[in-house]
């Protein structure tokens, strides 16, 4: 066993890379699928694509303040990783029918074929219905809180707004708009 004055020394050695390119090229080596990354972009996806959507559901739900940013930005990263399943899925379809070796397969005969082995379809189907549900529950709470602040805006609108004084009656016209301030007999004629 080696002493801890020796491990220290090993250590220094075994640092990893200190570049920025270095690091570049050794940032993905740990990961095995992607499913649960860290960065939103995997190898394979397109930056400026999650960018552009970002920039659409920002646009579209005007967010206002930090809830309704949080919740525009989960809608985004629900939507994102909901293609990346799509995608994966069809792979994972291609991928089981070439292990198949069968010319005839059907798509019932590959998810018979995943069923009796790892099951990855089962464990897609998951975290696609929790991406969707993830989606869903925040365009709810987006458009709860955004129908709130709209009803308060209203609110603080009619708040600020001078009242008015009701319009005086004027005899010469017995038809006046303001119906509290007309007698029992210009209401009969009405």
């Amino acid at each position: 066993m080696a002493s801890p004055a020796i491990n220290k020394m090993n250590a220094q050695n075994s640092t990893g890379p200190r570049s920025v390119e270095g690091k570049a090229v050794t940032r993905f080596n740990a990961m095995k699928h992607g499913l649960d990354a860290a960065s939103l972009v995997i190898p394979g996806e397109d930056p400026a694509e999650l960018a552009k959507r970002g920039e659409d559901y920002s646009r579209h739900f005007d967010p206002q303040g930090a809830v309704e940013t949080d919740m525009v930005e989960i809608l985004v990263r629900s939507s994102w990783l909901q293609l990346r399943y799509a995608r994966l899925e069809a792979q994972l379809y291609q991928s089981l029918f070439k292990k198949m070796d069968d010319p005839n397969a059907t798509l019932g005969d590959v998810y018979l074929y995943d069923a009796s082995g790892s099951n990855v379809l089962n464990k897609l189907f998951r975290r696609q219905v929790a991406a969707a549900r993830e989606f869903n529950k925040a365009l709810a709470e987006l458009r709860r809180l955004q129908k709130a602040r709209r009803e308060q805006e209203m609110l603080q609108a009619l708040a600020q707004r001078p009242a008015r004084p009701p319009a005086p009656f004027d005899a010469s016209n017995p038809l006046s708009e303001e119906p509290w301030v007309r007698s029992e007999s210009q209401a009969r004629l009405l």
